[in-house]
């Protein structure tokens, strides 16, 4: 009867966080997210899928703190939050997990060519001296998954990552490379499960956190400089071809991102509009294992970002609108 009890106060703790009306979902920063089992939602560094009208997401569960596990969970308006289960599992999926390996910033995508689903990963050992990216693959979203790969694409040391999928469907990693000096984009090959070519950009800018978008034929990307746990400027950079001509780094929001580092911009395309929705990781708040995830509505337009933090809001998943909601 008390855990049935407990379960209830959580939910209602989740609802109060999200709240529908109609069409319309209002998302409230700060709190703690929960699954629909009432457990705290464990998925850091988080990267996200939309299959059909579903959004999966991944990331590190860090309650054990420093040897996170890979969960995915599901959900349909970015609030009500199904657990999938460990993808990716120390011991099990691979037998060096938790013990000489660690995964951060696992990602994911969809291979249209083998009807694969594919996570590229940073795959660390002990004081980032391995310099590695982790790749694994799956025949369904929700797995199993298969280790295919521990090792430094093209031989380069490898970090902080992330990945874009371009219209035509050529996959990129973005990681920070050779002892986070540049910023590395790796082509994919066509199964998305090898880097085949490498271009060194952003040299000796010390980047982290990339996250790419392509909005109207232009390439914008988020960066975060190498603070480790702690906050810092978050700038934007654009161009119209991924391997060059990038303009230079220019300050968007406040001097600490509003407390957040970028894991992912989601693209939510509506039947009226489509809108923009930045994913970050406020870390350290008020712990590693509780760290919260934010999100709030970004904008693009001429090589500038409309990077302006709140703490709610409303989105309507269906004609793809927000709007503005007071406390």
């Amino acid at each position: 009867m008390k855990r049935t009890i407990s379960l209830l106060v959580v939910l209602c703790l989740a609802s109060a966080a999200f709240a529908k009306k109609g069409d319309w979902v209002t998302i409230k920063n700060g709190d703690l997210w929960y699954d629909t089992e009432g457990k705290v939602v464990q998925a850091h560094g988080a990267g996200f899928l939309q299959v059909g009208d579903t959004w999966y997401m991944i990331g590190e569960d860090r309650s054990r703190s420093w040897n996170p596990d890979v969960n995915m969970y599901s959900s349909k308006d970015l609030q009500t939050w199904k657990f999938e289960g460990k993808i990716i599992e120390n011991g099990v999926t691979h037998s060096d997990l938790g013990r000489s390996r660690f995964i951060e910033r696992p990602k994911l995508m969809y291979c249209k060519k083998t009807k694969q689903f594919v996570v590229w990963c940073h795959w660390e050992g002990s004081n980032y001296g391995a310099s590695e990216a982790g790749v694994f693959y799956a025949d369904k979203v929700t797995g199993p998954y298969h280790f295919k790969a521990g090792e430094r694409p093209l031989g380069i040391k490898s970090r902080d990552c992330n990945v874009f999928v371009d219209d035509d469907g050529t996959a990129w990693f973005i990681s920070t490379i050779e002892e986070n000096q540049h910023l590395g984009f790796f082509r994919l090959a066509d199964d998305y499960l090898s880097a085949v070519e490498c271009t060194q950009l952003f040299k000796r800018q010390a980047r982290e956190a990339p996250a790419i978008v392509k909005v109207d034929g232009v390439y914008y990307m988020l960066s975060s400089a190498c603070t480790g746990w702690e906050p810092n400027q978050c700038k934007l950079s654009w161009t119209r071809n991924l391997t060059e001509g990038w303009s230079q780094l220019e300050n968007i929001g406040d001097r600490i991102a509003y407390d957040t580092q970028a894991a992912s911009i989601l693209t939510i395309k509506g039947t009226k509009t489509t809108t923009y929705l930045y994913v970050g990781d406020r870390w350290m708040d008020p712990d590693l294992p509780r760290s919260k995830t934010i999100i709030f509505p970004i904008s693009f337009k001429d090589g500038k970002c409309d990077f302006t933090y709140r703490e709610q809001f409303e989105i309507n998943f269906k004609t793809g609108e927000w709007r503005e909601k007071k406390m």
